[in-house]
């Protein structure tokens, strides 16, 4: 499946209606979450991005984004990741994260993550399954490095 993987700088300029109707559709609030915070967290300040995974048609099939871990200055916290069901398992969440990561580590040493259902998927792009509040993964620059020779 060809995608594009572009930088999202204005939230008004994608049809993000199948994304929140899948989601919502699947239990999760992440999408209609992000949409509505939009204002507040608009992911165009410095160490922080919104991605999405468009198709050859401008379809949005994925959206995930990084911004500054509360409380801990080289921390990112990846957000917001969401692939549409029948996008799934043709590589599109793996290139969006990859986007993601790699622009990350421009700016930060570690990033970490909250996902209870994505592990198998987190975990095959190198992050390590900890315990903490609302924290269940992490993955240091140098491991995304030497994983990348």
């Amino acid at each position: 499946m060809d995608v594009t993987i572009e930088r999202v700088n204005d939230f008004d300029g994608y049809n993000w209606l199948p994304l929140l109707a899948k989601s919502s559709q699947e239990g999760f609030q992440l999408v209609e979450r992000m949409l509505r915070n939009r204002r507040e967290e608009s992911f165009q300040e410095d160490g922080e991005a919104m991605f999405v995974a468009l198709s050859t048609t401008n379809q949005v099939l994925a959206c995930g984004g990084y911004m500054k871990q509360s409380g801990q200055a080289r921390t990112g916290r990846i957000r917001h990741v969401y692939v549409l069901p029948e996008a799934r398992s043709h590589g599109i969440g793996t290139a969006l994260l990859e986007k993601i990561m790699s622009e990350a580590f421009l700016t930060y040493d570690r990033l970490v993550l909250y996902s209870e259902q994505a592990d198998p998927f987190y975990q095959g792009l190198g992050f390590q399954l900890v315990s903490g509040e609302k924290i269940t993964h992490t993955l240091d620059k140098t491991a995304f490095a030497d994983s990348n020779r």
